[in-house]
């Protein structure tokens, strides 16, 4: 990782999240520890998004100005600034001939920065002969049901016994 006095300007953004994120976690008196408590994220993951090592994650930056009093909208648009700036740097690397998912080539000797956030794939269950997805939701309610019946009829001969 190239030191802080190393970087570019194209880490402004960055920097200025970081700044902000620190000079909020003082300002709050939480330790690392008791902001991963509050929040959900590791103290680790928090010791990464406070060095400027990681780009923390939108939903981690929404819970922590909730969690130290901050102003949400000023905070997340220095996010969403910072996010730009990597999700740039990114792009200008080209894909991999043949690549799959995500992959990407890094040229030179730079260092890989966070990616952007990624929608997971929807979560099915492909049917061996005609490969189309049955929806988790479906498949999971289903067996609900089943348990549900299986309770009830369950209890229906208990009593019929008794």
């Amino acid at each position: 990782m190239a030191r802080q006095g190393d970087r570019s300007s194209e880490a402004a953004g960055t920097d200025e999240l970081v700044t902000q994120l620190r000079r909020l976690r003082a300002r709050s008196g939480l330790t690392l520890a008791a902001l991963g408590e509050r929040t959900n994220y590791s103290k680790s993951s928090w010791g990464r998004y406070l060095s400027g090592r990681t780009l923390p994650p939108y939903q981690a930056v929404l819970v922590f100005c909730r969690v130290v009093g901050a102003d949400q909208e000023r905070v997340l648009s220095l996010w969403e600034a910072a996010h730009r700036e990597r999700t740039q740097r990114t792009s200008r690397w080209s894909p991999r001939s043949g690549g799959g998912f995500g992959e990407e080539a890094v040229t030179g000797g730079e260092e890989v920065p966070v990616s952007a956030p990624r929608r997971p794939p929807a979560v099915s269950i492909r049917t061996v002969d005609r490969g189309e997805g049955v929806p988790f939701a479906v498949v999971l309610g289903g067996v609900l049901l089943t348990l549900g019946a299986g309770c009830l009829l369950g209890a229906w001969v208990t009593r019929s016994r008794g």
